[in-house]
């Protein structure tokens, strides 16, 4: 569906199910927002960015069922703040690593703490710079009433539509699920041929960010769905997990290389020659080294778990399911749901 900025020709089902699933990404984008400005609990401001993703993605799928000046400024703002929650989201998770990892550094391995002690400072000053971009951006949402907009616009069109007949598995709203559903199933089947190749970086964060996005859709056609795409959402959860750790691992790494040339040139400028830099020199590399195993041992889960979801027929199975809106003529959704718990567990104890 394309934007308009004639709502009231916007299929009155297709509106109620945008309601109902902006409605709750608002209130929980809402609820961390004040946690993730005073940056005191890092959970907060995780929790806003998934709320800000899921919200993005919603607003992608709903285009038309709002007025198209609101959802332009609403889409932009949004935009921004997931980028900002993002940059700081990626150095909390780096922060928590390192802390975890120079904990089980053994007594042996003392020399290795002034160069992984470097690091986590250096990871720290970039979060400590990241903050106050991301106060900005609330300013920003507060001073125009984005987050007030938002909720007063979806309130109104409830109200609105309350007075009518819903049905949010109307034949519509169906064919609007499918063909968001084929979409992003396709855009992730276009990515595949990435994990043939362990060096191909771009590809796999491609393949990542496609697996997200059909993810959030299934998550957003879920309820007409009866809840049949659960296991579906799971296996696409694990799947961008595993290559996330992958993109990690590659951020790490492009990090690692940038801070090393940086701490050269800072040892020269101060010191006058590299040698002091000697000190720091195997925490770093021991770092890069335990960055480059993991990276290829979450490629080859990924890999591994790609080839389950192709041998069990997800994709087919996916496409048959929404082909039927009724769970009664449909015996089986994507993945069996106890088989997605087995590999679900078997999951949790390799990671």
């Amino acid at each position: 569906m394309t934007g308009s900025s004639d709502i009231t020709t916007v299929d009155t089902n297709y509106q109620f199910l945008a309601c109902q699933y902006v409605k709750v990404q608002i209130r929980e984008l809402s609820r961390h927002l004040r946690g993730a400005r005073l940056a005191r609990d890092t959970e907060y401001v995780h929790q806003a960015r998934v709320a800000s993703r899921r919200l993005r993605a919603a607003l992608r799928m709903f285009s038309g069922c709002f007025p198209d000046a609101r959802m332009k400024k609403w889409q932009k703002q949004i935009k921004q703040l997931t980028s900002r929650l993002g940059a700081a989201r990626d150095t909390d998770v780096q922060v928590e690593f390192l802390k975890d990892f120079i904990s089980k550094i053994p007594l042996a391995g003392k020399g290795l703490r002034p160069g992984l002690r470097r690091v986590m400072l250096r990871v720290k000053q970039k979060r400590h710079r990241i903050q106050p971009k991301i106060v900005k951006v609330l300013d920003r949402i507060k001073k125009d009433g984005t987050i007030l907009d938002m909720r007063a616009e979806v309130r109104r069109t409830e109200r609105r539509l309350s007075r009518q007949n819903i049905d949010i598995r109307s034949p519509y709203v169906f064919d609007q699920a499918r063909r968001y559903i084929e979409e992003r199933l396709e855009g992730l089947l276009s990515c595949q041929k990435c994990l043939e190749n362990a060096d191909d970086k771009v590809g796999h964060h491609q393949m990542r960010i496609a697996a997200k996005r059909l993810r959030y859709t299934l998550e957003i056609c879920n309820l007409p769905f009866e809840r049949r795409l659960s296991a579906n959402i799971e296996i696409m959860k694990r799947l961008q997990s595993l290559l996330g750790r992958v993109h990690d691992c590659d951020v790490w790494l492009e990090d690692l290389a940038k801070f090393t040339d940086k701490e050269k040139k800072r040892t020269v400028k101060y010191l006058g020659s590299e040698r002091a830099f000697g000190r720091l020199r195997p925490g770093i590399e021991y770092l890069v080294g335990h960055r480059h195993a993991d990276r290829e041992l979450f490629f080859e889960r990924s890999r591994a778990l790609w080839k389950e979801i192709t041998e069990a027929g997800l994709p087919d199975n996916l496409r048959a399911m929404i082909q039927t809106p009724s769970s009664r003529s449909q015996r089986a959704s994507g993945i069996d749901k106890k088989a997605a718990s087995r590999d679900d567990s078997r999951c949790e104890k390799k990671t």
